[in-house]
């Protein structure tokens, strides 16, 4: 009976140590085979990358690498079979990068060669972003019309493409990212094209410059912020900007301009942005609000004239009325619910963030900005932006040369189609097609070369992506 007793203690920690051993293998592993689409050969030294937490394996020489459960330290993005799918990146410096999602067992990933001038449709990548993913046929689009345009693409059809992204009664069915330049604007130096950074491979991970799309960003922000302090675009701007008394002072003109005349760009200031330095001049002042004002003014109302600085005098306004710096009200009202936490929103001379353009956003993210206003100002539930401030931008309010203009967005029409659209120089755009039930997302780095970026885009969309939904 003793040795009996003796026994036992050592039977159950054997026992013990051989289920923490159980525990310790993994239960199931995610092993990848890296080939060169164009000879079917291993690709060594491609790196697999967890999107979720970074955690990442380099193929060996035969094309393989492999994840068990244990590297997998976050939540499976979306069920597939009788698995779980993580979402995984796929880079090598001699191949086009892929991203896609992967579940327990082998997966074979095919990477074209940067050379390549054909194109192989793969659908995008799910994440947990709010953003549903699915194939360009579950969509309804016709996807030799499609495929057309991407070897169009891979042909070097369009000057500095970097990304297009569709999105399709609810689902994102095309995301596809291209070499190209890393240019921006140099506001400070006469405003010029700055083309020292390096080119690179567009991705979903890359913030690009957006140029004036952040004047729709501003006008955005307006609506929400007048309308959670209950107010309508009739308010003054001088009510909201105290330390500017001296030129609403015995100025019955300065006095009358409106949120109404600043998003619609008719405040009636003497401007010529297109056709003069006025813009060169804004940026050599210290401070963008005094220069605008100081400005002699015809009449708000009287005349719709293409104006930078009036956005700048909003986002001042924006600031006084939320009682708190904009930037951080911005983020805590608007960018974050939809879940944009990683941007770059660079400042006037004075500090204050810029709000007519140096705005660098990711594709994917404008897409968000795009969809909440394709469904109302709704973004999965949450009413971020109130659906009378999208009714609003819709209704035209400007009828000028260059098309028709609400809220600080373009109303545009192209084959018949009307939409709604976020424009910025070089060719970046969030276009918003209510009929359709769609959105379009395109970057280029054509800056400073319109008429160019803007017939990429109209060749992108009237020759192929209208077609693809007909």
């Amino acid at each position: 009976m003793i040795k009996l007793f003796k026994i036992l203690p050592i039977v159950f920690l054997l026992l013990v140590l051989s289920q923490c051993k159980k525990n310790d293998d993994p239960i199931f592993t995610i092993e990848f085979l890296v080939l060169d689409s164009t000879t079917g050969l291993p690709v060594e030294g491609a790196q697999i990358q967890l999107l979720e937490d970074g955690v990442s394996v380099t193929t060996q020489a035969e094309g393989t690498g492999s994840f068990s459960e244990h590297d997998l330290d976050v939540p499976p993005v979306q069920s597939i079979t009788d698995s779980v799918a993580y979402a995984f990146s796929v880079r090598h410096s001699d191949f086009r990068p892929r991203e896609l999602n992967a579940g327990r067992g082998k997966t074979t990933v095919e990477l074209i060669p940067t050379s390549s001038q054909t194109h192989t449709y793969h659908k995008p990548v799910q994440l947990d972003d709010g953003l549903k993913t699915a194939g360009l046929s579950d969509a309804g689009l016709d996807t030799d019309k499609i495929g057309e345009l991407m070897n169009k693409i891979a042909e070097s059809g369009y000057s500095e493409l970097h990304s297009i992204l569709i999105y399709k009664d609810g689902l994102l069915v095309l995301e596809e990212y291209y070499y190209g330049n890393n240019d921006t604007i140099q506001f400070e130096n006469n405003v010029i094209r700055d083309r020292s950074p390096d080119p690179i491979w567009w991705s979903r991970n890359g913030k690009h410059y957006v140029a004036s799309v952040n004047k729709a960003l501003t006008s955005t922000l307006a609506g929400i912020a007048l309308e959670a302090n209950g107010l309508t675009t009739d308010a003054p701007l001088k009510d909201f900007l105290p330390g500017y008394a001296s030129y609403f002072d015995d100025n019955p003109n300065k006095s009358a301009v409106t949120f109404h005349h600043a998003l619609n760009m008719t405040l009636g200031f003497q401007w010529n942005e297109w056709g003069s330095n006025d813009l060169s001049l804004l940026w050599k002042s210290d401070d963008f609000a005094d220069f605008l004002l100081s400005r002699a003014n015809n009449g708000p109302g009287s005349t719709w004239v293409y104006n930078s600085a009036s956005h700048n005098i909003i986002l001042k306004s924006l600031e006084n009325m939320v009682g708190e710096p904009v930037r951080n009200w911005a983020q805590t009202r608007f960018y974050s619910r939809l879940g944009i936490d990683d941007y770059t929103w660079q400042s006037q001379p004075d500090g204050y963030p810029e709000g007519a353009a140096r705005m660098y956003l990711r594709p994917r993210d404008m897409l968000k900005i795009g969809v909440t206003y394709l469904n109302g100002g709704n973004w999965n539930g949450d009413q971020v932006i109130p659906a009378s401030w999208v009714a609003k931008c819709l209704e035209t309010v400007a009828s000028t040369a260059s098309g028709n203009y609400s809220h600080s967005f373009w109303i545009r029409e192209l084959n018949g189609i009307n939409y709604l659209s976020a424009d910025g120089d070089g060719g970046n755009y969030i276009n918003i097609f209510p009929d359709q039930n769609m959105v379009i997302v395109l970057t280029q780095g054509n800056y400073l070369q319109w008429p160019l970026y803007v017939n990429q885009a109209d060749d992108i969309m009237g020759n192929y992506i209208f077609p693809a939904i007909e």
